[in-house]
């Protein structure tokens, strides 16, 4: 039978190629174990490349010297053999090569292995990442990628900085809005990061739109509660139309009554005139605790909605003339504003004293006294010149750590 070397030189050459295709077979078989981490696989893939590896060593050799003294001793001996041994070797190593790469293939198919893992989170439409605390990266998917490369331009080399170059938790990329969420979890003892990135553009468009009704539902709210205080004036402004028109009539009534009187009678005068004179006092008296009422009613809801507590002492603001109770409500809210804004009171003690020369008025607050000297401006300066125009006097000073805001009304100027 005819020995291998004596083959002529194409069959030999075929013989070649077949060995060195089943070198890169037995490689890429031991790859894609040691991928599935089937290292026993791998082993194997490792020993059935071995005798191949070999056999392809000796055909080279043989290509280049043959038989000859310059061939190792082993390609002598292989060289001898009768081409089927070589042959049927080839096929033996071909079907456990085959054998080997199949069971690897369909392992793949059938079992979660890595490479599975990787192909299902690359076709997921969310971003996922995990690495060391040191950075490395241990994985990340192609829609990561995509994200890292259009907000960093450059690759996800490292967890660390590219979760420090993402900064505000929901970033804009192409039009489509991303939140970023970043945790870590203990995996076979080592502490990991993991960094996952959501698609919420349709739920961000959603939360817009529902900013929008509600700033909408304020305003409109605003509104109800604007008619709905409008009414009250309404109905206010009414009671005072009806009372303009009881005055009205009484007045005529009175007038009336006057003309028809007996300018000889005393007595009937008497009566006339009582009656106008009552009248004046009562409409005198309704106008000034009108005004009273409301003026107090302002400033207590002014101190409700400022949380600040109010403390009456001395007389009532009905011993003040009408000009200057006007001037003290003004004061007391402008003191009472002042002592929230700018100094954080919780208390304001009103006091109204009167002595022989002037009645006083005093607005002290709570808080810690203001450093430096106090400067007029503002709702001050309007203050002092209204007091200015009612011959009042308006000073602040502080003592014992008190702020007090005064206004002096001489009896004089009265």
């Amino acid at each position: 039978m005819t020995a291998f070397a004596s083959l002529a030189a194409p069959a030999r050459a075929a013989f070649a190629l077949w060995a060195l295709l089943l070198c890169l077979g037995c490689l890429g078989s031991g790859a894609l174990s040691a991928v599935n981490r089937r290292y026993g696989l791998t082993a194997l893939a490792a020993a059935l490349l071995a005798p191949v590896y070999l056999l392809w060593q000796v055909l080279f050799d043989l290509s280049l010297f043959g038989l000859t003294e310059q061939s190792v001793a082993l390609s002598r001996v292989l060289g001898v053999l009768p081409w089927l041994c070589w042959l049927a070797a080839l096929v033996l190593l071909s079907l456990a090569a085959a054998q080997l790469l199949r069971y690897d293939i369909t392992y793949s198919k059938t079992r979660l292995t890595p490479g599975a893992v990787k192909l299902f989170l690359d076709g997921m439409p969310c971003g996922v990442c995990c690495w060391r605390e040191n950075g490395r990266v241990l994985f990340s998917n192609d829609c990561m990628n995509r994200l890292c490369l259009a907000l960093t331009d450059g690759p996800l080399l490292n967890g660390n900085q590219f979760r420090d170059a993402i900064g505000d938790e929901l970033r804009t990329v192409d039009g489509r809005v991303w939140r970023f969420a970043c945790r870590e979890f203990e995996s076979e003892g080592e502490t990991l990061r993991e960094l996952i990135a959501a698609d919420v553009t349709a739920e961000y468009a959603k939360t817009r739109s529902l900013e929008r009704d509600k700033a909408e539902l304020s305003a409109l709210n605003q509104e109800l509660r604007d008619y709905y205080n409008s009414m009250g004036e309404a109905v206010r402004h009414h009671e005072i139309l009806r009372a303009k028109a009881n005055i009205h009539d009484e007045m005529n009534r009175l007038m009336l009554a006057t003309a028809a009187a007996d300018g000889g009678d005393p007595a009937e005068l008497d009566r006339i005139f009582a009656l106008w004179e009552q009248n004046a006092l009562l409409l005198c008296m309704q106008a000034g605790e009108n005004a009273d009422a409301e003026a107090g009613e302002r400033l207590e809801k002014l101190a409700a909605a400022l949380k600040l507590r109010l403390i009456w002492q001395g007389t009532s603001p009905a011993a003040l003339p009408e000009p200057q109770r006007g001037l003290f409500w003004s004061a007391a809210q402008e003191a009472a504003v002042n002592a929230v804004k700018h100094a954080g009171a919780r208390t304001l003690t009103i006091s109204i004293f009167e002595t022989d020369a002037a009645i006083r008025c005093a607005f002290a607050n709570d808080a810690a006294a203001p450093e430096g000297p106090v400067r007029f401006t503002g709702g001050l300066a309007n203050l002092s010149r209204l007091a200015e125009r009612q011959g009042a006097g308006i000073a602040a000073r502080t003592a014992n750590g008190t702020f007090t805001l005064s206004l002096c009304f001489p009896k004089e100027e009265l």
